[in-house]
């Protein structure tokens, strides 16, 4: 898949707030799904998520930083990244209001 269509399938989301300073979170969410299980169990929500701090990292490099994630290259998660990973389809996720 190349960056292009990937980026078709990626939502982006800028979460702001105030904890004394004014914070920015930039964070990407990839693989929307919705259905059911064998046992009809409804799910739905994304496989992946990745969020930063914006003064910490550009959103251009947590656009790479997932694209990575997803094709399954090598790469070391900064620590200041929160990384989530649905492993099933019933751990899928949603979008939060808020990180």
């Amino acid at each position: 898949m190349t960056k292009k269509e990937f980026k078709e399938f990626v939502r982006d989301q800028t979460y702001t707030g105030w904890n004394g300073h004014r914070i920015r979170i930039n964070a990407f969410f990839f693989d929307w799904k919705t259905g059911s299980t064998a046992d009809n169990k409804y799910f739905g929500g994304y496989k992946f998520r990745v969020s930063a701090n914006a003064k910490l990292m550009s959103k251009k490099d947590l656009f790479e930083l997932l694209y990575k994630l997803v094709n399954n290259i090598v790469v070391e998660v900064p620590w200041f990244v929160t990384y989530r990973f649905a492993a099933t389809d019933e751990q899928r996720f949603k979008i939060p209001l808020s990180l």
